[in-house]
C-alpha cells in the first residue's frame, strides 16, 4: 500500500504531502484543482514515462517520494529478490526527480537505482486504473495465474502431479539428448576414446612406478663413483694384500691356538669369528652394488626412455599416475556408455513416449477444471458489469491450446471483453475508454481480489459517464473491495465520495499572483459538506446537508463526531 507521498513542484503544486490510510481513500475537488496531478505525481514516482512540461513553472527540479508498504510476503520475497532492502515492517521508501535539463534521479531506500527497477519495483504492489498504465490485468501473461488461483486447491493438486511427470519427462529428453548429442562424431568419440583407452593400458602405468625410476636413474648416473667405492671397500677389507679379512683370520687363529692354552679368550674367539661373518656380508652387500652398477650405460638409457613414456602419458591424461588411471577408468565407462547408447537410446524414447501421453492426459485434466471455472468467473464478472451500468458487456476467459506443454499445461489463457454486445469480444487491452476500463477492472478485481497479491488500486475515471444507481453500485464495489485492499479513487460523484473509509479535498488556491494545489484530509463534518457539494448544490442548505449525511449513513461510514 502506498502510507504516504511527498510532491514538490509538479505542475501547480508547489509542495504537498498527503498520508493514506487502509481501505478505501477518496480524492475530492473542484474541476482543475488539480486532482489528476496527484495521480500524474504517483505515475511519476512510480517510474512512467513524463516530460519536462510536468516541472512546475519556475521551479529547476520536481522531486516526488512514496513510502510504500509491502504487507504480503509473497511480494515482499519478489521485491527481496529484486535486490530490494525491505523493513522488518515491509517499506521501501521510492523517490524520483527530474531537473528542467532532463536528468532524472531515482532511489530506492535513499540507493540510487535504475528506473527499471523503480517500476519494476512499483508494478508488484500498485495498479492504476484510467490511464493504461501500470495495469496488471492488462498483461496477458498474468490472465492464467489469476484463473489457477481462483480454481483453488482442485486445480493445484493437478498441477503439482503434472509438475513432478513434466520434471521427470525433461530429465529423460536431457539423458537422450547426452546419448545422441554426438550425432554425426558418435564413430569419431569412439575412435578417440578407444585410442586414448589403448595408450594408457599399453603404457602400463602403475602407481609409485615413476618415483622408484628416478630412484633408479640417480643409482645409474652415480655408477662410475660407486663401483669405484665399492672396489676399495672389497679390496680393504677381502682382496687386497693386508686387506682386514687377512689380517682377521690370522688373528683368528692365533687366538684360537691361545683358547687351548688358556680358555678365558674362547669368548673373545666367538666375537671375532662373528665380526668376520659380519665382514663377509659387507663384502657381498659391496659386491652386489658394484654389479649392479657394472651395465650402467644401457639400464640408465631404459630407464630415461621409460620416465619419457611415463611423463608423455600422464602428461596427457592427468598429470600423475594416479590421475591418468582415474582418466583410464573414466574412458572405459564413457566408452562402455556409448557402446550401449543405442540401447539405452531405444529405450529412452519409448519411455518419453509414455510420459508424453500420461502429461498430455494431465493437461486435459487441467484445461477442464479451468474451463470449468473460467464460466464461473465469466457468470460473475457480467454479473458486476450489469450492476455498474454495462449491460451489454460480455466477458470470456480465453482458454486456447498450445501445440506445446509444460508445468502448467498446454493451454494459453487470456482475458476478453466486448462493453458493447454489437461489437465482437477482444482482448482486455483493446479497451479504449478510461472509464469502461475502470469499471471493468473494477468488476474483475471485486470477483479476483481473492487471488490477486497486489495491494494497491488506484482509480482515476471510473465515474466517467454514469450516475444515479450505477454511481451507487460502483461506491458498494470498491467498498468491499476497499476491506481487503487499499483504494485510492478521483472521483465528482458523491455516492462514491460518501463510501470513503478516509477522504481528502484537493483545492486550489491563489497567493498573490501564484496558484497552489494543496491536499487537505477531511473530517466527518467536511465529508458531509463535500458530498452536498458534489450533489450539485451551488448553495448548501440544511436539506442539502440532511440528504448528504442519508448518503453518507447509507454507504455504512457515517460517524457521529460534529
Amino acid at each position: 500500500m502506498i502510507s504516504e507521498i511527498n510532491i514538490k513542484n509538479i505542475a501547480i503544486i508547489e509542495e504537498a504531502s498527503v498520508s493514506f490510510d487502509k481501505g478505501l481513500n477518496i480524492l475530492t475537488g473542484e474541476t482543475g484543482a488539480g486532482k489528476s496531478i496527484i495521480i500524474d505525481s504517483i505515475n511519476f514516482v512510480l517510474g512512467q514515462r513524463v516530460s519536462r512540461e510536468i516541472i512546475r513553472q519556475g521551479a529547476e527540479e520536481a522531486e516526488v517520494s512514496a513510502m510504500l508498504i509491502a504487507e504480503d510476503k509473497g511480494n515482499v520475497l519478489r521485491l527481496r529478490k529484486m535486490g530490494i532492502d525491505v523493513d522488518d515492517d515491509g517499506g521501501i521508501l521510492l523517490m524520483r526527480s527530474l531537473n528542467i535539463s532532463g536528468k532524472n534521479v531515482c532511489r530506492i531506500n535513499g540507493r540510487a537505482a535504475p528506473l527499471s527497477m523503480l517500476r519494476e519495483a512499483a508494478a508488484a504492489l500498485i495498479d492504476i486504473y484510467g490511464q493504461h498504465q501500470n495495469q496488471s490485468l492488462l498483461d496477458s501473461k498474468k490472465h492464467m495465474s489469476l484463473l489457477d488461483r481462483f480454481c483453488g486447491e482442485e486445480l493445484n493438486k493437478l498441477l503439482k502431479e503434472n509438475e513432478e511427470k513434466y520434471n521427470s519427462y525433461r530429465k529423460s529428453m536431457k539423458a537422450l539428448k547426452e546419448l545422441s548429442g554426438l550425432g554425426r562424431d558418435r564413430e569419431t568419440a569412439l575412435e578417440i576414446l578407444s585410442f586414448q583407452i589403448n595408450e594408457i593400458k599399453e603404457a602400463g602405468i602403475k602407481p609409485g612406478e615413476e618415483k622408484k625410476l628416478k630412484e633408479k636413474r640417480d643409482f645409474l648416473f652415480n655408477a662410475a663413483r660407486i663401483r669405484e667405492l665399492s672396489n676399495s671397500i672389497i679390496n680393504l677389507l677381502y682382496r687386497g694384500e693386508g686387506s682386514a679379512t687377512e689380517k682377521i683370520g690370522g688373528a683368528l687363529n692365533s687366538l684360537i691356538s691361545l683358547s687351548r692354552l688358556d680358555e678365558s679368550v674362547s669368548e673373545a674367539t666367538g666375537e671375532l669369528e662373528e665380526i668376520s661373518g659380519r665382514i663377509d656380508a659387507v663384502v657381498e652387500t659391496v659386491r652386489d652394488v658394484a654389479e649392479r652398477a657394472e651395465d650402467s650405460g644401457s639400464e640408465l638409457e631404459r630407464v630415461e626412455a621409460r620416465l619419457d613414456k611415463i611423463k608423455e602419458i600422464t602428461g596427457k591424461y592427468g598429470g600423475n599416475e594416479e590421475e591418468c588411471l582415474k582418466f583410464l577408468k573414466e574412458a572405459e565407462e564413457k566408452l562402455e556408455a556409448l557402446n550401449k547408447g543405442e540401447e539405452k537410446a531405444a529405450e529412452l524414447t519409448e519411455e518419453i513416449k509414455r510420459q508424453k501421453r500420461d502429461i498430455l492426459h494431465s493437461c486435459i485434466k487441467i484445461s477442464e477444471v479451468r474451463k470449468k471455472y473460467a464460466e464461473k468467473i465469466e457468470s460473475e464478472i457480467e454479473a458486476n458489469l450489469r450492476q455498474l451500468g454495462m449491460e451489454r458487456a460480455a466477458f470470456r476467459v480465453n482458454i486456447e491450446r498450445r501445440k506445446s506443454f509444460d508445468k502448467l499445461g498446454m493451454d494459453d489463457v487470456e482475458f476478453f471483453i466486448s462493453t458493447n454486445g454489437e461489437e465482437e469480444l477482444k482482448p482486455l487491452v483493446k479497451i479504449a475508454s478510461g472509464g469502461e476500463m475502470s469499471r471493468v477492472m473494477l468488476s474483475v478485481k471485486a470477483v479476483l481480489s481473492a487471488c490477486d497479491d497486489m495491494e494497491t488500486f488506484i482509480f482515476d475515471e471510473i465515474d466517467t459517464g454514469i450516475s444515479g444507481i450505477t454511481a451507487g453500485q460502483v461506491a458498494v464495489k470498491m467498498a468491499e473491495l476497499g476491506k481487503s485492499r487499499q483504494i485510492l479513487c478521483i472521483t465528482h460523484l458523491s455516492q462514491i465520495c460518501a463510501a470513503g473509509d478516509v477522504n481528502f479535498c484537493i483545492e486550489k488556491k491563489s497567493i498573490g499572483e501564484s496558484v497552489r494545489t494543496e491536499v487537505r484530509r477531511l473530517k466527518e463534518e467536511e465529508v458531509i459538506r463535500e458530498i452536498a457539494r458534489l450533489n450539485g448544490g451551488s448553495v448548501i442548505t440544511e436539506a442539502t446537508l440532511k440528504a448528504a449525511e442519508d448518503l453518507r449513513k447509507a454507504s455504512g461510514n457515517f460517524q457521529n463526531n460534529f
